[in-house]
């Protein structure tokens, strides 16, 4: 009967034992409890967020074109012999012509837009295949920078006219010529300019 009594004191305690290790267990800090919250709390700051880079200025538009200084030493306009035209030729000319863009300014038929017109009898630096080449190749500002050429027309141009060198070989730029007779029956049959001189001004309208 005794041996039977501790027993079941002995079982008592194991349960009453078991009972608090439980009770202690629940006390510890539950995912999501305060002490997670603490723990967040003395985590690192975020990384600051990256400084905006500085906007880029959009490029200013160009405005009228003016005359350029000239050069202090003038370089003539190369010669070149004089155009040789044909149906083939202009037609070539005719594609070329549209696919650089020219006829964004000049227009479609050379009739002049935001720049002057190609069908006119005069044209800007000189009624010359010399200049004319030379203009298609170098750009307006080599005429008056380098060449040391004046402006015959005072037409309102917008902007200046870029070199062409680029994406138009010689032989390009002469089937372009080609078509540009083909559409302005005097032109070609001017005299190249002579490096500064400043030529008469010719009317409003005045070609390339």
């Amino acid at each position: 009967m005794l041996h039977e009594t501790r027993l079941t004191f002995t079982s008592l305690l194991l349960v009453s034992l078991t009972a608090l290790a439980l009770s202690a267990c629940g006390e510890k800090a539950q995912p999501g409890g305060p002490g997670t919250e603490a723990a967040a709390a003395t985590a690192a700051p975020a990384a600051s967020p990256p400084a905006a880079s500085t906007p880029v200025a959009a490029a200013a538009p160009t405005g009228g074109a003016t005359e350029a200084a000239p050069s202090a030493n003038p370089t003539p306009i190369p010669h070149i012999d004089p155009i040789k035209t044909s149906p083939e030729l202009a037609a070539e000319g005719k594609k070329l012509y549209f696919t650089a863009g020219c006829n964004a300014c000049h227009g479609g038929t050379g009739g002049g837009g935001m720049c002057p017109p190609l069908i006119n009898k005069i044209w800007v630096y000189g009624s010359d295949d010399s200049t004319l080449h030379a203009l298609i190749k170098e750009g307006s500002q080599a005429m008056q920078t380098t060449h040391g050429l004046k402006r015959v027309g005072h037409e309102n141009v917008v902007g200046i006219m870029p070199a062409f060198a680029p994406i138009l070989s010689d032989e390009e730029i002469n089937k372009v010529m080609a078509f540009i007779h083909s559409i302005n029956p005097d032109a070609g049959k001017g005299e190249t300019p002579k490096a500064g001189d400043a030529a008469a001004p010719a009317a409003a309208g005045s070609g390339s």
